[in-house]
């Protein structure tokens, strides 16, 4: 995700007096945060923060004492904060930590962050790791304020947990939901050619270990319907969608392969059933993850362990591809979803987040081993760190997955969002 953060440097010239001095250190701190700044500025006086655009993720450094107010001002015109605590030691070179913290850096930053974290707005950050995430984290806040998700058809009646009121999703997160009746993606569906959905297909057969029940027409079709997908949200400039996927069947296939094709992508989600919560959840992940995120469904186990699965997965969920084979989808026979088998190794987060309550829940898990059972046909089994936890906070049957720990920046992020997090 491209980072548009600004990064004002606040310096007051009671303190920094001597200009050369001061220019070497503001140089030197450009230099340290060039990969994560959009643009960088040296504020010394209320009238430099005209230069700074409104809207915007500000990162605020104090370079001294007496800079409060154009702090709190900068903050005002901004989406989002981050306060760098950046005189502490390890943070910047030594020669710029040590003149920040002679000019009374240290105390401004407790007083700015004292104000600014009443807005529910600002994050505090540290040192570079903390840098990175917070910025990361307060522009993918950002950006869920100008996405835009389809929702294709309506949420299948099954799907009990989300609100049919598209404003809730404007009200809580700044996305935008526009309906989008069915009929438009089968008119896509159909006005693709045999040649757009074999360029769509070409590579997901070539990728595949083994085809088992599709045909070649039902590859076909289902590659027309991923490409149409596809071209729909091009058409409507959208960042993904929430697909009515069982009201589709009538088609004679399915959009499994789309759904899963979408969430490939580097920057669009696709949510199957007409799943608007899981799809918020999906982006946001997508925002702050370096793995592609994967909804599914929960099946309890006796040994306390829960088996998930849908027929959506992405194919590359950890930058190299996964081996998968194509089969039938589950529950109605026709079509082609993937089965693919997800990463085994390391820590995996389960994020829903709620439109009717406004809250999210975050847990980590392990995968673990397990037999397969006669569900849809990617299958994941986890071990949760805690158990009762999942069950007494659950939102939703449908959880999302990244395949890393993103537990800290989903949390940064539901406060910036104004979610609570339920324990």
């Amino acid at each position: 995700m491209k980072m548009h953060a600004v990064f004002c440097f606040f310096a007051a010239r009671r303190y920094w007096k001597e200009e050369d001095k001061l220019r070497e250190v503001y140089d030197a701190l450009c230099r340290e945060t060039a990969d994560l700044a959009e643009e960088q500025h040296l504020i010394t006086e209320p009238g430099d923060l005209e230069r700074v655009a409104p809207g915007r993720v500000l990162v605020a450094v104090p370079m001294s004492g007496a800079v409060q107010s154009m702090i709190l001002a900068a903050a005002e015109k901004s989406a989002y904060t981050v306060l760098l605590a950046g005189y502490v030691e390890g943070c910047f070179p030594p020669e710029c930590t040590a003149g920040m913290l002679a000019c009374n850096a240290a105390p401004t930053v407790m007083d700015c962050w004292a104000v600014l974290r009443r807005s529910g707005r600002t994050l505090l950050a540290v040192n570079q790791a903390e840098l990175e995430r917070g910025v990361r984290v307060a522009e993918a806040c950002r950006s869920l304020r100008e996405a835009k998700l389809l929702m294709i058809g309506a949420p299948e009646p099954w799907v009990i947990s989300v609100s049919r009121d598209w404003k809730r999703y404007t009200e809580l997160l700044g996305v935008t939901v526009e309906q989008v009746e069915q009929r438009a993606l089968e008119e896509c569906y159909r006005r693709v050619s045999d040649r757009e959905a074999e360029e769509f297909l070409a590579p997901i057969r070539q990728g595949a270990s083994e085809i088992r029940e599709p045909t070649p027409s039902d590859l076909l079709e289902a590659g027309r319907m991923g490409r149409a997908l596809e071209r729909l949200l091009e058409e409507r400039g959208a960042d993904g969608a929430a697909v009515a996927c069982f009201s589709l069947l009538s088609t004679g296939t399915t959009t499994c392969l789309g759904v899963s094709a979408v969430n490939d992508s580097a920057d669009q989600v696709a949510a199957c059933e007409g799943d608007l919560d899981s799809a918020c959840t999906m982006l946001l992940m997508k925002r702050l993850a370096s793995t592609k995120p994967w909804m599914a469904n929960p099946s309890l186990q006796k040994d306390g362990t829960v088996s998930f699965s849908h027929c959506t997965a992405p194919l590359c969920v950890k930058g190299a591809p996964c081996p998968y084979l194509l089969r039938s989808h589950h529950e109605s026979g026709i079509g082609v979803s993937p089965q693919v088998e997800l990463p085994m190794d390391g820590v995996v987060t389960a994020c829903r987040f709620s439109s009717a309550t406004g809250q999210m829940t975050v847990q980590l898990a392990t995968p673990v081993e397990g037999p397969r059972e006669p569900t849809c046909r990617t299958q994941l089994r986890v071990r949760w760190n805690d158990p009762e936890g999942y069950l007494r906070t659950s939102l939703g049957c449908h959880q999302v997955f990244a395949f890393e720990d993103l537990s800290a920046p989903l949390r940064q992020a539901a406060a910036l969002l104004g979610l609570e997090v339920l324990e």
